[in-house]
């Protein structure tokens, strides 16, 4: 396995070399990413480098100032070598350093000086022709015993009998159930390639729904002094395209951010929105709010775009908060944008799960505590080993009761009405698509 160091000089010009050690490593000005340098051409979060394996690969987070490898613009997934050199934000040189830390099991080997062994030379007669010690033995003597040549095959028949009969009184069978030692997940592997599905090197992760032909991040969560419950770095099982739920709520987390194209849940998450979601089903006000939001759809974008939001964020938070109510879409929308402002600003919408969080925030920045999410992210960070994306969705929060009921529910009827806004006919709810 390669090892990944970034060497650059820092905000005072002091030279730093810095190991990516996490699958999802987050670089920016703002204090949550994995390397923060606060620098002012830099955005809150610059650029993105991911494991896969043994190949790392970077990816500009959607930058204002753009990002450059070896003076070529970085619009894509691009896998690092080592030696090259990423320019973010015009200025700021980042050299990649890749060190592989595969032992060569030969090293030792090479290692050793292969020094000729001197000739067994007669000190009286120098000259004398050189004399092998096996041939100067007596005559009739062997340099290895003959009594080795019986007793090897003895010693061989032996062990042979004794494994035989040790097969034959288990019958068989390989017992893998218990006992110090044995694994209970043990499987015999079939032969075809073709049986198991394309698995990276990371746990539990598929080859993903990220452009560039790049797998998505890595969903099992690692054990950290909180413990956890969501995504990465890379985060849960990646959506299946099967399944209203799963498809639909894929589709919203991608819209509403900034810059994300791989959102991704466990499981168990996306069965609590979907279980969220029967809340709502057919819900005749609802179809009425999504009409309502559909028809002030040009005010919506032009509201969205004043508050660097996007449109279909803020009419699905105006939607939210009418929940089964009836009401004026747009009026809601501009009732709420001033806050969204102002806790984006502080927490971040770049990614799906950072629209989330705002929503959870969002009476938290209603009643004037714009920085309280925003706090609470920082002081977790530093006392949990997972990585920022896993620490930044509600799902971690929730487990581990860094935020109320209330803000827990509030983020998961978003999901749930975001989710239905993209197909509401899936979910008996009589509108046509919201997509602005």
């Amino acid at each position: 396995m390669s090892e990944l160091w970034l060497k650059f000089r820092d905000e005072d010009g002091a030279p730093q070399r810095v190991a990516v050690r996490q699958d999802s490593f987050a670089i920016g000005r703002h204090s949550e990413n994995d390397l923060s340098i606060p620098v002012s051409n830099l955005s809150r979060e610059h650029l993105r480098i991911e494991r896969f394996g043994g190949v790392f690969a970077a990816t500009d987070q959607g930058s204002s100032n753009g990002t450059t490898i070896n003076g070529g613009k970085l619009s894509g997934p691009v896998t690092l070598k080592d030696g090259d050199v990423l320019d973010l934000g015009g200025g700021l040189k980042v050299e990649v350093e890749i060190v592989s830390e595969e032992a060569d099991p030969y090293a030792s080997f090479y290692d050793i000086p292969m020094e000729k062994a001197a000739p067994d030379v007669d000190d009286a007669n120098p000259a004398a022709p050189y004399v092998s010690s096996t041939s100067a033995l007596p005559a009739g003597t062997s340099a290895i015993p003959k009594s080795v040549f019986y007793i090897a095959p003895i010693l061989g028949l032996i062990v042979i009998v004794l494994i035989g009969t040790v097969v034959f009184m288990s019958g068989g069978k390989k017992d893998v159930s218990a006992g110090p030692g044995n694994r209970e997940d043990f499987q015999y592997s079939s032969n075809s390639d073709e049986d198991d599905p394309p698995v990276s090197e990371k746990t539990n992760e598929s080859p993903g729904d990220r452009p560039g032909a790049v797998p998505g991040p890595t969903g099992t969560p690692e054990a950290g002094s909180l413990g956890s419950n969501s995504s990465p770095p890379p985060g849960g099982t990646t959506l299946p395209e099967g399944g209203s739920a799963e498809r639909n709520v894929a589709a919203f987390m991608r819209s509403i951010a900034q810059n994300d194209q791989r959102a991704f849940l466990t499981g168990e998450q996306v069965n609590l929105v979907s279980a969220r979601i029967k809340k709502f089903e057919g819900s005749g006000a609802l179809a009425d709010n999504i009409n309502s939001a559909k028809k002030n759809a040009a005010q919506i974008k032009s509201l969205a775009a004043a508050k660097n939001l996007k449109p279909q964020f803020l009419a699905a938070a105006a939607l939210t908060k009418l929940g089964n109510q009836r009401g004026d879409a747009l009026q809601t929308a501009q009732s709420m944008a001033d806050v969204l402002d102002k806790l984006a600003t502080q927490i971040g919408n770049e990614l799906g799960e950072d629209c989330v969080l705002m929503m959870a925030a969002y009476n938290q920045g209603a009643a004037g505590e714009f920085l309280k999410m925003r706090n609470m992210l920082q002081d977790v960070a530093t006392k949990s080993n997972e990585s920022s994306r896993t620490i930044r969705t509600i799902w971690f929060l929730n487990k581990n009761g860094k935020i109320t009921q209330a803000e827990f529910d509030m983020a998961l009827n978003f999901l749930a009405i975001g989710t239905i806004t993209q197909n509401p006919k899936d979910f008996g709810v009589k509108a046509e698509p919201l997509n602005l």
